[in-house]
């Protein structure tokens, strides 16, 4: 169910040993192997993958398509799970965020969406999503999807 606002706080997200559960999606246009990434909202001239709080009144399925929704404004069919990747503290080594990503073929772009005031979104190839992405957890997220074995 997509909706005029998204989610603040986090008071309601999950966590296991300390870790916050995220989830996420790969948001992909099979025929133009393109991928919908979003600008992030915390590193200037970063793109990302649409990702955000696992929440505790859904799954993780239904946590990654509200964020891709909330973040990028498409909505579209997940296909599969691509994987759970840590990001560990640098300084400690203990896992800091837990990120499940899925696979999402997009069926509508949005002109409006959540955060459309707050974040740039922007088809980029295959090839250039994955050189502009920085954080390990998404490249490798995007190395698993269809589009890389095609």
């Amino acid at each position: 169910m997509q909706t005029a606002f998204a989610r603040e706080g986090r008071q309601n997200q999950l966590y296991n040993n300390g870790a916050r559960l995220v989830a996420g999606c790969v948001p992909i246009d099979k025929q133009g192997r393109r991928v919908m990434l979003v600008a992030s909202s915390k590193h200037e001239n970063e793109w990302v993958l649409p990702k955000g709080g696992w929440e505790n009144d859904e799954t993780q399925e239904e946590a990654a398509a509200r964020e891709t929704w909330e973040e990028a404004g498409v909505i579209g069919k997940i296909v599969s799970l691509l994987g759970e990747y840590e990001h560990k503290n640098k300084r400690t080594g203990n896992p800091e965020s837990i990120f499940i990503f899925f696979e999402m073929e997009v069926e509508k772009v949005e002109e409006r969406w959540p955060e459309m005031k707050k974040r740039e979104r922007r088809w980029f190839s295959f090839e250039d999503a994955k050189n502009i992405v920085s954080k390990k957890v998404m490249k490798k997220a995007l190395e698993q999807c269809s589009l890389a074995k095609a």
